[in-house]
């Protein structure tokens, strides 16, 4: 049997069983949650996740995606991929945290593309300080790299002048 793969994106109002009804949905139809990843932000509950199952279980998902949307009231999409895997690349993890302010990402994010390196995860939060109560953002990445010392150096000046203490290890 050949494996088909499909992901779905959503996005609601967060209450909860969600995940229990998105989940009940797929398996009804014969799906499988191969990889996801789910975060309530604000009340806007967020969902990607990678299906994979018979070419007919994914019709099926497919088919029926407006009685999830019914059911859940989440705006859906769905984005056929191809079933080949990429060979894998060295991956590395950046982990920083610095007093917040508008860019953090986009200046690290741009490290990383000019560098060569893909975000294959990435996650962020603000939270107080422990003493002052000021803002302390954290940005959590996992790239894939070929070049990690070439990647740390061009990290360095930028970290540098945004005050971001960080550190760059293999994953």
């Amino acid at each position: 049997m050949d494996t088909a793969r499909t992901v779905l994106t959503a996005i609601g109002r967060d209450r909860p069983g969600l995940v229990e009804e998105v989940t009940a949905f797929f398996l009804a139809r014969g799906g499988n949650v191969e990889e996801s990843r789910m975060a309530n932000l604000l009340g806007q509950f967020a969902i990607a996740v990678l299906l994979s199952g018979s070419a007919e279980s994914i019709a099926r998902i497919t088919a029926d995606v407006d009685e999830l949307r019914a059911q859940t009231g989440l705006q859906l999409q769905l984005t056929p991929v191809s079933t080949e895997r990429a060979a894998p690349a060295p991956q590395l993890r950046f982990h920083g945290q610095a007093l917040d302010e508008p860019g953090l990402v986009h200046e690290v994010a741009d490290v990383f593309r000019g560098n060569g390196a893909n975000i294959e995860s990435l996650s962020t939060s603000i939270e107080p300080a422990p003493v002052t109560g000021a803002p302390v953002f954290t940005i959590d990445a996992v790239v894939s790299a070929v070049d990690a010392d070439a990647l740390r150096e061009a990290l360095r000046p930028v970290c540098a002048r945004l005050d971001i203490s960080w550190d760059l290890d293999p994953s």
